[in-house]
């Protein structure tokens, strides 16, 4: 595995990702009376496990309109895409903890 870089990054649990996805069936349902059309959910990112329960979800036959990804300083998930590299960044405190991650390749 060292020979590949690979690295771990949070919500990378199958159950825990699966349990992220009844929270937005939960949601959904809640809106349901009064939602005419797909709801969409905004959701603070660190490590996109909330969101890749979303979009499970979605896969799942829910009913949702779009997920949008919030970041903050702490930007690992969206410098990864936009690049096509996970590089380590300096951790900047926000008021938004569970965004504040920074992933950092084993040497």
């Amino acid at each position: 595995m060292s020979s590949h870089t690979v690295v771990s990054i949070n919500s990378i649990n199958w159950a825990r990702i699966m349990v992220q996805a009844s929270y937005y069936f939960w949601a959904a349902l809640q809106l349901q009376p009064s939602a005419d059309s797909n709801v969409s959910f905004v959701v603070p990112t660190g490590a996109f496990g909330n969101a890749m329960g979303g979009y499970l979800a979605k896969r799942m036959g829910l009913h949702i309109g779009c997920i949008v990804c919030a970041t903050n300083a702490n930007d690992v998930v969206h410098r990864a895409i936009s690049t096509g590299q996970i590089a380590a960044g300096i951790n900047v405190e926000t008021v938004s903890p569970a965004m504040d991650i920074q992933a950092r390749a084993q040497e």
